[in-house]
């Protein structure tokens, strides 16, 4: 009976014995995620021979002891069975180490990203900022390298008889629109500007005014704190 056993539990220890020289191999490897899964079978498949390889043990000192067994043998069975949990422990200790460095890499290899993914909004937001300010300087020279259309030439044929001043004058009818800051629409917007309010008769108060008002977005910030006034208006266009 006792040699049966010894037999089933040889062979439960020949299977043991691949698989810790398998995990042994695995002490020098640089660990992957196909690596650690494949090193966590071979731990569950240790795992399970060797609580099969304990009972038999147990079974066949047992045996030995009721057969009144001589000590050697006894003692020669305590042996076998301690050098096998030594090879166990050893083959645990390297399950252990490359689960840990395993763990260690892909933690770092989540902080770099972060990190990267930290330093790329960081750069996206500053060269956006950068763009605004690039866009509202760009706006502010091109406004300053228009020069201001000459006050018309009026040809006086006789001399007319003094005019009240003029409180208020209606523009002519004519669609003028916003201008948001896009360069590429300025030229077109100034023209409209121009021809209905910049060369009417209008006082400079009032065509600030009506400037004010045809201004959005980054265009209008450049004027908004300005007050309306005469000295304001020629700021507000040499800008």
């Amino acid at each position: 009976m006792v040699h049966q056993l010894k037999a089933s539990r040889s062979g439960t220890k020949g299977h043991m014995t691949r698989s810790i020289g398998l995990i042994n191999g695995y002490a020098n490897k640089v660990m992957n995620q196909q690596e650690a899964n494949s090193l966590e079978v071979l731990e569950g498949k240790l795992k399970g021979l060797y609580e099969t390889y304990v009972i038999a043990s147990r079974d066949i000192l047992e045996k030995l002891r009721a057969s009144k067994a001589t000590q050697e043998e006894l003692d020669e069975e305590q042996t076998i069975t301690l050098q096998t949990q030594d090879e166990i422990l050893g083959a645990r200790a390297i399950i252990k180490q490359k689960k840990q460095e395993w763990l260690d890499d892909e933690r770092d290899r989540r902080l770099l990203t972060l990190f990267q993914a930290t330093n790329q909004a960081s750069n996206l937001a500053a060269n956006q900022a950068t763009s605004q300010a690039q866009m509202a300087q760009l706006i502010a020279q091109i406004v300053a390298a228009i020069p201001a259309p000459p006050a018309p030439v009026i040809n006086v044929t006789a001399a007319p008889a003094p005019a009240p001043a003029v409180q208020s004058i209606r523009l002519p009818q004519r669609q003028i629109k916003h201008f948001r800051g896009d360069v590429l629409e300025w030229t077109q917007f100034w023209e409209s500007f121009n021809a209905a309010v910049h060369s009417s008769s209008l006082s400079n108060v009032q065509k600030f005014d009506y400037l004010k008002e045809y201004l959005k977005g980054e265009a209008y910030l450049l004027v908004n704190n300005l007050e309306l006034t005469d000295a304001n208006y020629q700021v507000a266009i040499d800008e």
